[in-house]
Protein backbone atom coordinates (compact mmCIF):
# COMPACT_ATOMS: atom_id res chain seq x y z
CA UNK A 1 0.00 0.00 0.00
CA UNK A 2 2.88 2.39 -0.67
CA UNK A 3 0.61 4.46 -2.92
CA UNK A 4 -1.52 5.47 0.09
CA UNK A 5 -0.22 8.51 1.92
CA UNK A 6 -1.62 8.17 5.44
CA UNK A 7 -0.21 5.62 7.87
CA UNK A 8 -2.35 3.34 9.99
CA UNK A 9 -1.48 5.50 13.03
CA UNK A 10 -2.86 8.62 11.36
CA UNK A 11 -6.21 10.24 12.03
CA UNK A 12 -8.20 12.89 10.15
CA UNK A 13 -10.15 15.81 11.58
CA UNK A 14 -12.94 17.17 9.39
CA UNK A 15 -14.00 20.80 9.84
CA UNK A 16 -17.57 22.01 9.47
CA UNK A 17 -18.57 24.20 6.56
CA UNK A 18 -19.03 27.20 8.89
CA UNK A 19 -15.94 29.43 8.82
CA UNK A 20 -13.61 26.66 7.68
CA UNK A 21 -10.80 29.18 7.10
CA UNK A 22 -11.01 29.88 10.84
CA UNK A 23 -11.11 26.14 11.56
CA UNK A 24 -7.93 25.61 9.55
CA UNK A 25 -6.03 28.15 11.68
CA UNK A 26 -7.56 26.81 14.90
CA UNK A 27 -6.69 23.19 14.09
CA UNK A 28 -3.14 24.23 13.20
CA UNK A 29 -2.75 25.98 16.58
CA UNK A 30 -4.11 23.00 18.51
CA UNK A 31 -1.80 20.67 16.58
CA UNK A 32 1.30 22.84 17.05
CA UNK A 33 3.10 20.17 19.10
CA UNK A 34 2.41 17.45 16.49
CA UNK A 35 5.22 17.65 13.92
CA UNK A 36 3.39 15.19 11.63
CA UNK A 37 0.20 17.26 11.35
CA UNK A 38 -0.65 18.70 7.95
CA UNK A 39 -3.61 20.30 6.25
CA UNK A 40 -4.41 18.38 3.07
CA UNK A 41 -7.61 20.29 2.29
CA UNK A 42 -9.14 23.48 3.62
CA UNK A 43 -11.45 21.35 5.78
CA UNK A 44 -9.27 18.30 6.52
CA UNK A 45 -6.24 17.96 8.80
CA UNK A 46 -4.21 14.75 9.03
CA UNK A 47 -2.50 14.20 12.39
CA UNK A 48 -1.86 11.62 15.10
CA UNK A 49 -4.78 10.04 16.92
CA UNK A 50 -3.81 11.92 20.10
CA UNK A 51 -3.86 15.26 18.31
CA UNK A 52 -7.20 14.44 16.65
CA UNK A 53 -8.69 13.68 20.06
CA UNK A 54 -7.37 17.00 21.40
CA UNK A 55 -8.86 18.95 18.50
CA UNK A 56 -12.19 17.13 18.78
CA UNK A 57 -12.31 17.90 22.50
CA UNK A 58 -11.34 21.56 22.19
CA UNK A 59 -12.84 22.80 18.94
CA UNK A 60 -16.50 23.50 18.15
CA UNK A 61 -15.74 23.47 14.42
CA UNK A 62 -15.36 19.70 14.05
CA UNK A 63 -17.92 17.57 12.21
CA UNK A 64 -16.11 14.28 12.76
CA UNK A 65 -12.77 12.56 13.26
CA UNK A 66 -11.56 9.40 11.52
CA UNK A 67 -9.07 6.80 12.71
CA UNK A 68 -7.34 4.99 11.12
CA UNK A 69 -7.32 6.74 7.75
CA UNK A 70 -5.90 6.56 4.26
CA UNK A 71 -5.82 9.27 1.60
CA UNK A 72 -4.62 9.72 -1.94
CA UNK A 73 -5.05 11.91 -5.02
CA UNK A 74 -8.34 11.25 -6.75
CA UNK A 75 -7.98 9.31 -10.01
CA UNK A 76 -10.94 7.06 -10.86
CA UNK A 77 -13.70 5.74 -8.67
CA UNK A 78 -13.06 2.12 -9.65
CA UNK A 79 -9.40 2.38 -8.67
CA UNK A 80 -10.30 3.84 -5.29
CA UNK A 81 -12.81 1.09 -4.63
CA UNK A 82 -9.96 -1.40 -5.06
CA UNK A 83 -7.64 0.66 -2.82
CA UNK A 84 -10.20 1.04 -0.04
CA UNK A 85 -11.19 -2.61 -0.05
CA UNK A 86 -7.53 -3.65 0.07
CA UNK A 87 -6.91 -1.13 2.88
CA UNK A 88 -9.79 -2.62 4.85
CA UNK A 89 -8.38 -6.12 4.41
CA UNK A 90 -4.96 -5.01 5.63
CA UNK A 91 -5.96 -2.67 8.46
CA UNK A 92 -9.37 -3.67 9.82
CA UNK A 93 -10.17 -6.76 11.83
CA UNK A 94 -13.58 -8.34 11.31
CA UNK A 95 -14.73 -9.07 14.87
CA UNK A 96 -18.37 -9.62 13.99
CA UNK A 97 -19.43 -6.00 14.38
CA UNK A 98 -21.86 -4.48 11.91
CA UNK A 99 -20.57 -1.88 9.45
CA UNK A 100 -21.96 0.74 7.09
CA UNK A 101 -20.22 2.65 4.32
CA UNK A 102 -21.05 6.36 4.12
CA UNK A 103 -19.61 8.50 1.31
CA UNK A 104 -19.93 12.17 0.42
CA UNK A 105 -18.27 14.95 -1.52
CA UNK A 106 -16.85 18.17 -0.04
CA UNK A 107 -16.57 20.99 -2.56
CA UNK A 108 -18.17 21.51 -5.96
CA UNK A 109 -19.11 18.63 -8.22
CA UNK A 110 -16.26 16.23 -8.93
CA UNK A 111 -16.23 14.47 -12.31
CA UNK A 112 -16.30 10.70 -11.98
CA UNK A 113 -17.56 10.65 -8.39
CA UNK A 114 -20.77 9.02 -7.19
CA UNK A 115 -21.32 8.78 -3.44
CA UNK A 116 -24.03 6.14 -3.81
CA UNK A 117 -21.95 4.18 -6.30
CA UNK A 118 -18.85 3.96 -4.11
CA UNK A 119 -20.97 3.09 -1.06
CA UNK A 120 -22.54 0.20 -2.91
CA UNK A 121 -19.27 -1.03 -4.42
CA UNK A 122 -17.23 -0.96 -1.19
CA UNK A 123 -20.14 -2.18 0.92
CA UNK A 124 -20.73 -5.08 -1.47
CA UNK A 125 -17.07 -6.08 -1.36
CA UNK A 126 -17.06 -6.02 2.45
CA UNK A 127 -20.24 -8.11 2.54
CA UNK A 128 -18.66 -10.71 0.26
CA UNK A 129 -15.61 -10.69 2.57
CA UNK A 130 -17.81 -11.67 5.52
CA UNK A 131 -18.68 -8.31 7.12
CA UNK A 132 -22.18 -7.78 8.53
CA UNK A 133 -23.81 -4.80 6.85
CA UNK A 134 -26.24 -2.62 8.83
CA UNK A 135 -27.32 0.63 7.22
CA UNK A 136 -29.55 1.72 10.12
CA UNK A 137 -27.56 1.37 13.35
CA UNK A 138 -24.05 0.17 12.45
CA UNK A 139 -21.46 -0.41 15.15
CA UNK A 140 -18.74 0.78 12.76
CA UNK A 141 -18.96 3.44 10.06
CA UNK A 142 -16.48 3.55 7.19
CA UNK A 143 -16.41 7.12 5.87
CA UNK A 144 -15.24 7.97 2.35
CA UNK A 145 -14.82 11.61 1.38
CA UNK A 146 -14.05 13.09 -2.02
CA UNK A 147 -12.31 16.41 -1.38
CA UNK A 148 -12.51 18.90 -4.18
CA UNK A 149 -10.09 21.72 -3.45
CA UNK A 150 -12.47 24.20 -5.03
CA UNK A 151 -14.35 26.35 -2.55
CA UNK A 152 -17.98 25.20 -2.57
CA UNK A 153 -19.06 28.86 -2.89
CA UNK A 154 -17.31 29.43 -6.22
CA UNK A 155 -16.80 27.74 -9.57
CA UNK A 156 -13.19 28.86 -9.94
CA UNK A 157 -10.92 25.92 -10.68
CA UNK A 158 -8.15 25.09 -8.21
CA UNK A 159 -4.56 24.25 -9.04
CA UNK A 160 -4.62 21.49 -6.41
CA UNK A 161 -5.64 17.95 -7.25
CA UNK A 162 -8.84 16.56 -5.73
CA UNK A 163 -8.28 14.02 -2.96
CA UNK A 164 -10.04 11.02 -1.54
CA UNK A 165 -9.91 10.25 2.20
CA UNK A 166 -11.33 7.22 3.98
CA UNK A 167 -11.33 5.84 7.50
CA UNK A 168 -13.37 4.69 10.47
CA UNK A 169 -15.49 7.33 12.15
CA UNK A 170 -14.25 7.74 15.72
CA UNK A 171 -16.19 10.82 16.87
CA UNK A 172 -18.99 13.01 15.61
CA UNK A 173 -20.08 16.64 15.55
CA UNK A 174 -18.98 18.94 18.36
CA UNK A 175 -21.76 19.70 20.85
CA UNK A 176 -21.83 23.50 20.79
CA UNK A 177 -25.51 24.28 20.16
CA UNK A 178 -26.50 23.60 23.76
CA UNK A 179 -24.48 26.66 24.82
CA UNK A 180 -26.01 29.26 22.48
CA UNK A 181 -26.96 32.50 24.21
CA UNK A 182 -30.77 32.03 24.42
CA UNK A 183 -30.26 28.75 26.31
CA UNK A 184 -28.27 30.41 29.09
CA UNK A 185 -29.98 31.94 32.12
CA UNK A 186 -28.40 35.35 31.41
CA UNK A 187 -27.89 36.56 27.87
CA UNK A 188 -27.98 39.52 25.53
CA UNK A 189 -28.86 39.35 21.81
CA UNK A 190 -25.32 40.46 20.87
CA UNK A 191 -23.69 37.49 22.62
CA UNK A 192 -20.94 35.71 20.68
CA UNK A 193 -21.62 32.50 18.80
CA UNK A 194 -20.10 29.77 21.03
CA UNK A 195 -18.18 28.36 18.05
CA UNK A 196 -16.41 31.68 17.55
CA UNK A 197 -15.85 32.13 21.28
CA UNK A 198 -14.32 28.63 21.53
CA UNK A 199 -12.04 29.28 18.55
CA UNK A 200 -10.84 32.52 20.16
CA UNK A 201 -10.02 30.63 23.35
CA UNK A 202 -8.14 27.90 21.50
CA UNK A 203 -6.13 30.39 19.44
CA UNK A 204 -5.20 32.39 22.53
CA UNK A 205 -4.30 29.34 24.66
CA UNK A 206 -3.77 26.34 22.34
CA UNK A 207 -1.71 24.45 24.91
CA UNK A 208 -3.70 25.21 28.05
CA UNK A 209 -3.10 27.69 30.84
CA UNK A 210 -5.06 30.58 32.30
CA UNK A 211 -7.02 32.99 30.15
CA UNK A 212 -8.46 36.44 30.84
CA UNK A 213 -11.41 38.21 29.20
CA UNK A 214 -11.29 41.87 30.36
CA UNK A 215 -14.67 42.61 28.68
CA UNK A 216 -16.43 39.44 29.81
CA UNK A 217 -20.00 40.64 29.19
CA UNK A 218 -22.37 37.69 29.53
CA UNK A 219 -19.47 35.27 29.94
CA UNK A 220 -19.54 33.51 26.57
CA UNK A 221 -15.75 33.29 26.30
CA UNK A 222 -15.44 32.22 29.94
CA UNK A 223 -17.96 29.41 29.38
CA UNK A 224 -15.97 28.07 26.44
CA UNK A 225 -12.65 28.31 28.28
CA UNK A 226 -13.99 26.53 31.37
CA UNK A 227 -15.63 23.86 29.18
CA UNK A 228 -12.23 22.61 28.00
CA UNK A 229 -10.58 22.76 31.40
CA UNK A 230 -8.80 26.11 31.24
CA UNK A 231 -8.54 28.43 34.22
CA UNK A 232 -10.87 31.24 33.14
CA UNK A 233 -10.88 34.76 34.52
CA UNK A 234 -13.19 37.58 33.48
CA UNK A 235 -13.84 41.17 34.42
CA UNK A 236 -16.18 43.89 33.27
CA UNK A 237 -16.85 47.50 34.24
CA UNK A 238 -20.59 46.71 34.40
CA UNK A 239 -21.53 44.90 37.63
CA UNK A 240 -24.63 43.45 35.96
CA UNK A 241 -22.43 41.64 33.46
CA UNK A 242 -20.19 40.29 36.20
CA UNK A 243 -23.14 38.84 38.06
CA UNK A 244 -24.62 37.53 34.81
CA UNK A 245 -21.35 35.80 33.92
CA UNK A 246 -21.29 34.14 37.33
CA UNK A 247 -24.86 32.93 36.84
CA UNK A 248 -23.96 31.46 33.46
CA UNK A 249 -20.86 29.74 34.84
CA UNK A 250 -22.95 28.16 37.60
CA UNK A 251 -25.41 27.01 34.92
CA UNK A 252 -22.56 25.46 32.91
CA UNK A 253 -21.70 23.15 35.79
CA UNK A 254 -25.26 21.77 35.74
CA UNK A 255 -25.15 21.14 31.97
CA UNK A 256 -21.92 19.18 31.90
CA UNK A 257 -21.52 15.41 32.08
CA UNK A 258 -19.91 14.28 35.34
CA UNK A 259 -17.07 12.66 33.38
CA UNK A 260 -16.01 16.01 31.91
CA UNK A 261 -13.55 18.31 33.64
CA UNK A 262 -14.67 21.92 34.05
CA UNK A 263 -11.92 24.46 34.59
CA UNK A 264 -12.00 26.99 37.38
CA UNK A 265 -13.57 30.39 36.72
CA UNK A 266 -13.49 33.72 38.55
CA UNK A 267 -15.08 37.07 37.73
CA UNK A 268 -14.43 40.56 39.10
CA UNK A 269 -15.79 44.03 38.48
CA UNK A 270 -13.23 46.47 37.12
CA UNK A 271 -11.86 48.38 34.17
CA UNK A 272 -10.00 46.69 31.32
CA UNK A 273 -7.31 49.37 31.39
CA UNK A 274 -6.12 48.72 34.97
CA UNK A 275 -5.62 44.96 34.87
CA UNK A 276 -2.38 44.98 36.86
CA UNK A 277 -4.26 46.39 39.83
CA UNK A 278 -7.38 44.29 39.31
CA UNK A 279 -5.67 40.96 38.65
CA UNK A 280 -2.18 41.47 40.11
CA UNK A 281 -2.67 38.60 42.55
CA UNK A 282 -3.46 36.17 39.70
CA UNK A 283 -1.16 37.35 36.91
CA UNK A 284 0.58 36.55 34.68
CA UNK A 285 -1.92 35.19 32.16
CA UNK A 286 -1.00 32.90 29.28
CA UNK A 287 -3.80 34.12 27.03
CA UNK A 288 -6.43 36.82 26.47
CA UNK A 289 -9.65 36.69 24.44
CA UNK A 290 -12.21 39.46 24.23
CA UNK A 291 -14.84 41.25 22.21
CA UNK A 292 -14.59 44.95 23.14
CA UNK A 293 -17.76 47.08 23.21
CA UNK A 294 -18.60 49.00 20.06
CA UNK A 295 -21.67 50.20 18.22
CA UNK A 296 -23.22 49.15 14.94
CA UNK A 297 -21.12 51.53 12.82
CA UNK A 298 -17.97 51.66 14.94
CA UNK A 299 -15.79 50.86 11.97
CA UNK A 300 -16.67 54.33 10.69
CA UNK A 301 -15.81 56.31 13.83
CA UNK A 302 -13.10 56.24 16.47
CA UNK A 303 -15.54 55.75 19.37
CA UNK A 304 -14.03 53.07 21.58
CA UNK A 305 -10.64 52.98 19.87
CA UNK A 306 -8.66 54.40 22.76
CA UNK A 307 -10.32 51.98 25.16
CA UNK A 308 -9.30 49.10 22.90
CA UNK A 309 -5.66 50.25 22.64
CA UNK A 310 -5.40 50.91 26.37
CA UNK A 311 -6.87 47.46 27.06
CA UNK A 312 -4.24 45.87 24.81
CA UNK A 313 -1.46 47.61 26.72
CA UNK A 314 -3.07 46.63 30.00
CA UNK A 315 -3.19 42.97 28.88
CA UNK A 316 0.50 43.13 27.94
CA UNK A 317 1.32 44.30 31.48
CA UNK A 318 -0.09 41.07 32.99
CA UNK A 319 0.94 38.64 30.23
CA UNK A 320 3.51 35.86 30.13
CA UNK A 321 6.33 36.33 27.64
CA UNK A 322 4.73 33.91 25.15
CA UNK A 323 1.10 34.92 25.73
CA UNK A 324 -1.46 34.82 22.94
CA UNK A 325 -4.33 37.22 22.39
CA UNK A 326 -7.47 37.17 20.26
CA UNK A 327 -9.84 40.10 19.85
CA UNK A 328 -12.65 41.19 17.56
CA UNK A 329 -12.78 44.52 15.76
CA UNK A 330 -15.70 46.07 13.84
CA UNK A 331 -14.98 45.63 10.15
CA UNK A 332 -16.66 46.87 6.95
CA UNK A 333 -18.13 44.05 4.84
CA UNK A 334 -16.47 45.59 1.77
CA UNK A 335 -13.09 44.72 3.28
CA UNK A 336 -13.94 41.07 4.01
CA UNK A 337 -12.18 39.70 0.93
CA UNK A 338 -9.09 41.94 1.12
CA UNK A 339 -5.75 40.20 1.67
CA UNK A 340 -4.35 42.32 4.50
CA UNK A 341 -0.83 40.94 4.11
CA UNK A 342 -0.53 41.99 0.48
CA UNK A 343 -2.98 44.88 0.31
CA UNK A 344 -2.62 46.56 3.71
CA UNK A 345 -3.14 50.08 2.35
CA UNK A 346 -6.49 49.33 0.69
CA UNK A 347 -8.71 52.32 1.60
CA UNK A 348 -11.74 50.15 2.43
CA UNK A 349 -9.82 48.51 5.33
CA UNK A 350 -10.99 50.74 8.14
CA UNK A 351 -11.86 50.02 11.79
CA UNK A 352 -12.78 52.56 14.45
CA UNK A 353 -12.30 55.19 11.73
CA UNK A 354 -8.61 54.28 11.27
CA UNK A 355 -6.81 52.82 8.27
CA UNK A 356 -5.46 49.31 8.71
CA UNK A 357 -1.78 50.30 8.54
CA UNK A 358 -2.35 52.71 11.44
CA UNK A 359 -4.17 50.00 13.38
CA UNK A 360 -1.24 47.61 13.00
CA UNK A 361 1.22 50.20 14.31
CA UNK A 362 -0.88 51.05 17.35
CA UNK A 363 -1.41 47.39 18.21
CA UNK A 364 2.35 46.88 17.97
CA UNK A 365 2.90 49.91 20.17
CA UNK A 366 0.59 48.37 22.79
CA UNK A 367 2.84 45.31 23.01
CA UNK A 368 1.39 42.82 20.51
CA UNK A 369 2.26 41.45 17.07
CA UNK A 370 -0.54 40.39 14.72
CA UNK A 371 0.07 36.84 13.46
CA UNK A 372 -3.08 36.46 11.36
CA UNK A 373 -6.57 37.82 10.79
CA UNK A 374 -9.92 36.32 9.80
CA UNK A 375 -12.99 38.24 8.63
CA UNK A 376 -16.25 37.04 10.23
CA UNK A 377 -19.52 38.18 8.58
CA UNK A 378 -22.26 39.44 10.92
CA UNK A 379 -24.87 41.09 8.71
CA UNK A 380 -25.08 43.25 5.60
CA UNK A 381 -23.63 46.37 7.21
CA UNK A 382 -21.10 44.85 9.62
CA UNK A 383 -18.43 42.21 9.78
CA UNK A 384 -15.88 41.46 12.48
CA UNK A 385 -12.15 41.09 12.08
CA UNK A 386 -10.64 38.48 14.36
CA UNK A 387 -7.12 39.41 15.42
CA UNK A 388 -4.75 36.60 16.42
CA UNK A 389 -1.74 38.06 18.22
CA UNK A 390 1.37 37.13 20.19
CA UNK A 391 3.08 39.11 22.91
CA UNK A 392 5.77 41.25 21.35
CA UNK A 393 9.34 40.21 22.16
CA UNK A 394 10.20 43.90 22.55
CA UNK A 395 7.93 44.33 25.58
Amino acid sequence: MSNISAKIADAAVIASGWQYDLAEIEFHALASEDKTAKTIHQRVTICTKQTAEKIAHCSSLVTETLHPVGHNNFSTQNKHVEQIVEWCQNNLQNEGKTIAVRAEKIGIKLAGWSSRGIEQSVGGALYRAGWKIDLTSPQITLRILALNHNDSRTTVESENNPLIVWGLKSSGTSLWDGRTAPKRPFFKPISLDPRLARAMVNLACPNGGNILDPFCGTGGILLEAASIGLHAFGSDADSRMVWGSRENLEWLATQTDSSETIGSAETRRGSAIVLSGLWGDTAPFSGFAFDPPYGRNSWKSDDGWQLFVDALASCASVATDDAGLTALLPWPPAASEVDLQNDATNPVCVTFGKQWVEVVEEIRGAGWEIESTISIPVHRSLARLLLICKKSALN
